[in-house]
């Protein structure tokens, strides 16, 4: 089922308001993975130290201690890396409470009368996306994190060795800047198409199991098979379409591969051969070109994650949305006691469905004094049920004056007004709870007494 809720965000400026919650959090998985790339190339100068000791004298005590200044660099990087992850595990474990808490808080605040043609439901399934969020997050930040800083770090020291390495370092970093510009916003609205059918999909399989034995009493019939068949073969376009795009990455990822390696391979060799460069130097450089090109594939596969978490967001995003009722006003406790009970009075009330071409309600006038009880009677579908709805404020897109103790109902609050008003209507369900928890809906100033008395 697809939301007609209209938004002006995309995708990426959700992201963006997501990401700006964790400043402080982000700022930290930066700064370790900024000192973990810096720790990281202990490595290939390390091992360029092994073997300029190793060819120039054999084993002695200085080839233990460069042993041990790699093994304890490749320490220290992992130490930061489970730091990176027990900052990630927090954001994740908020993220997850935050949407849950936003939901719960929306839900009942919604403008019902505005959302007549979504299907509550399964707009709630996009809370699911909530776990895409947690999974994809820490591998964009860390592994992209790091990843970009890998690629600096290692074409920042490989410039050092030679001029020639200057001017290829310039070269790599310009052709990985021209080629995730152009790339990376391809397969968002695939994805987006993707995820719309997938949602289809869920809100059909529920639609079935809620009208399981009407199905069933039908007999012989494929028509559960048949539309299940339909909504996945446009799911299986769409992702297909999706695949397509990422192919077109995947090879320009191997295309870059191939070419990176095999420059630097030539370079190399000959800045050897012209004893501009000896073998140590020549092997740390070796380990910085397979750093690069290790991650630029990361990157590129990481443009698969993005997309899932570009696409949550904005899932999630339908539900922000969603328009909600107004809030504030006189509380009804201020103009309501014992003493002066509630009075309800309608004016020239009219009443039309957005989508009806006749009214509902024309010209109802109608005064209810305190304590008075009074009865609507009519015929089917003549719009008692509407009335009842009115006089409790659901629905409020009506003409005319719906007055409170003399104040109209634009002024007083709409929560605290629903409190003092009981009603019992066919659109009203009972949920998964304990009898007193569906009577009092967990209202703690219903005391139990009121309510055994009730019942």
């Amino acid at each position: 089922m697809e939301s007609h809720i209209q938004t002006s965000l995309t995708p990426q400026k959700r992201v963006l308001q997501l990401l700006g919650q964790f400043r402080r959090e982000i700022r930290y998985v930066f700064i370790y993975a900024l000192i973990a790339g810096l720790i990281n190339l202990s490595l290939p100068l390390g091992i360029q130290a092994i073997i300029g000791q190793i060819a120039g004298g054999g084993i002695n005590a200085s080839w233990g201690l460069l042993i041990a200044f790699v093994l304890v660099g490749a320490a220290l990087t992992g130490i930061l890396r489970i730091m990176q992850l027990s900052v990630m595990e927090f954001i994740q474990r908020r993220i997850f409470t935050e949407s849950a808490m936003e939901f719960a808080l929306r839900i009942p605040r919604l403008n019902l009368e505005l959302l007549r043609k979504e299907y509550l439901p399964e707009l709630v399934n996009r809370f699911f996306d909530t776990i895409l969020i947690q999974k994809g997050l820490p591998k964009i930040l860390i592994d992209g994190i790091t990843a970009i800083l890998q690629i600096f770090f290692s074409l920042l020291l490989l410039s050092i060795y030679h001029a020639s390495f200057l001017f290829f370092s310039l070269l790599l970093l310009g052709i990985l800047v021209v080629l995730f510009y152009f790339i990376a916003p391809w397969g968002i609205q695939s994805s987006l198409q993707e995820s719309k059918y997938k949602y289809n999909l869920v809100f059909w399989l529920e639609e079935m199991a809620r009208v399981a034995a009407t199905f069933k009493l039908a007999g012989e019939n494929d028509f559960p098979i048949r539309r299940t068949d339909e909504i996945t073969t446009k799911y299986l376009e769409a992702r297909a379409k999706h695949w397509r795009i990422m192919m077109v990455k995947f090879v320009s990822s191997t295309v870059f591969r191939v070419l990176t390696l095999g420059s630097f391979l030539v370079l190399g060799s000959v800045l050897v051969m012209q004893n501009q460069l000896n073998i140590g130097q020549f092997v740390a450089a070796e380990i910085l070109i397979l750093f690069v090109i290790d991650s630029v594939d990361k990157l590129i596969i990481l443009h698969e994650t993005g997309y899932d978490v570009l696409t949550a967001t904005e899932k999630l995003g339908q539900v922000a949305d969603l328009p909600l009722e107004r809030e504030g006003g006189i509380r009804v406790e201020e103009i309501c006691n014992a003493v002066q009970p509630l009075e309800v009075e309608i004016r020239n009330l009219n009443y039309q469905f957005m989508d009806g071409e006749t009214k509902v309600l024309k010209n109802i006038n109608l005064r209810i004094k305190p304590g008075e009880r009074v009865a609507v009677a009519g015929f089917a579908a003549s719009g008692k049920s509407t009335l009842m709805q009115i006089l409790s404020v659901v629905r409020r897109d009506f003409t005319g004056t719906l007055l409170f103790n003399g104040l109209p109902k634009q002024n007083l609050d709409l929560r605290s007004l629903r409190e003092h008003i009981g009603d019992l209507s066919s659109q009203e369900d009972i949920f998964k709870g304990t009898i007193v928890e569906n009577i009092t809906l967990g209202n703690s100033k219903i005391e139990l007494s009121r309510v055994l008395e009730i019942i």
